[in-house]
């Protein structure tokens, strides 16, 4: 077994180190010296054993997240579960229990990040504002007034505006804050920074600027949408639009699109939204090709937003038009309705507290009905 020993000077280290160096079954391949010197030498040794502290300088959610990523067992030497938990490590030896992590360790995966049993909703959709916002906020208002507990997060990397649309005055973004103490290893961050916006309904705000992207690391990012499950039967994420890598020469470095091809992995169900015009349509071919390759098998429903009689197309046509390009059909069409988007808009509110009886009202209580009937009343995959 391969092990790397990141202790910064613990006192179990000795004894760690001797164990490591006469054990026939183990291999020391770097006492490494810091967080960054251990992330360079797990670099390319899938199945390998980090061996930590719990004050290892420099530890936190993103560093175990980007250690996992490469394949590596994060185990904590001599430490307390509860402080290392949050963090996104579920293995804690004695220095006396090195030796046997053996087999029974490199038989099991690379522990993945705590999940509970609440549902994400990842909204997405192509370039061009089809209306994944007014989608993501409407479901999820939608989904508290049928009694769902529902948890919102603004999750775009170019800048949220949920916050803005609902009237919330945030000094702190509130994604950010989760994020950055997520990171720390609060366990409680989501529950602490989310803003309570109806009955039934929080919000996690978005980023204020685009430039704050790089300030959600991956790892933290993946603890909050975990928080989220413990917290909501159902979370709406509304995520951003590009799918682009983004690939650098630092491989588990922030990339500008992390947020949205997360949130798309880690979604039970994606709700693309498309716009109900020729352009619209067409991206939208493009859209649902591209996502097959970032997220294989992934579970859509297609939503067709902004259905009006000016384009000269009925439902059916629509709907016809989109099989023919995609081989699929919409799941749901949703009228355009200004007055009623305007009214809640300028309000601060969401089209059910303004506007209950508008069709587009309507047609989203439909669309949470069986967003809801797919994740919460029938089990994922059926």
């Amino acid at each position: 077994m391969d092990v790397l020993v990141a202790a910064g000077g613990a006192a179990w280290e000795p004894d760690v180190l001797r164990t490591a160096e006469t054990d026939p079954a183990l291999t020391l391949l770097r006492r490494c010296v810091d967080v960054a010197d251990l992330l360079v030498a797990a670099d390319g040794r899938p199945g390998a054993v980090a061996l930590v502290d719990q004050d290892l300088p420099g530890l936190d959610a993103d560093v175990v997240w980007r250690l996992q990523q490469d394949g590596v067992h994060v185990v904590a030497v001599e430490a307390e579960p509860e402080r290392v938990a949050p963090l996104g490590i579920a293995r804690v030896v004695a220095r006396h229990e090195v030796s046997r992590l053996g087999d029974d360790l490199l038989l099991e995966p690379p522990p993945g990040r705590p999940s509970a049993d609440g549902r994400v909703v990842a909204v997405w959709g192509p370039v061009g504002a089809p209306g994944r916002s007014t989608v993501a906020l409407g479901l999820a208002a939608e989904l508290a007034a049928a009694g769902t507990s529902t948890a919102v997060v603004d999750a775009d990397p170019f800048g949220g505006t949920l916050a803005q649309s609902l009237g919330v005055l945030d000094e702190v973004s509130g994604l950010l804050a989760a994020a950055r103490a997520s990171n720390a290893g609060e366990p409680d961050a989501v529950a602490r920074h989310a803003v309570t916006v109806a009955d039934r309904m929080v919000l996690l705000t978005g980023l204020p600027r685009a430039d704050m992207w790089p300030h959600v690391r991956a790892g933290a990012y993946e603890l909050v949408l975990a928080q989220c499950r413990a917290l909501a039967e159902l979370t709406v994420v509304d995520a951003g639009f590009c799918l682009e890598d983004g690939a650098s020469f630092d491989r588990g470095g922030p990339r500008r699109h992390q947020l949205t091809r997360l949130s798309l992995e880690a979604a039970d169900e994606v709700v693309v939204v498309a716009a109900a015009d020729p352009v619209g349509l067409s991206r939208l071919v493009r859209a649902v090709a591209e996502l097959g390759e970032v997220v294989p098998g992934a579970r859509l429903r297609l939503v067709v937003n902004g259905a009006r009689p000016s384009l000269g197309w009925s439902q059916d046509e629509v709907a016809r038009t989109l099989e023919r390009l995609t081989g699929l059909l919409p799941d749901h069409v949703l009228p355009y309705d200004r007055t009623a988007l305007d009214t809640a808009l300028m309000h601060g509110a969401t089209l059910r507290e303004r506007a209950s009886g508008s069709p587009l009202t309507v047609a989203l209580g439909t669309l949470a009905r069986d967003v809801r009937h797919a994740l919460l009343d029938q089990p994922v995959g059926a």
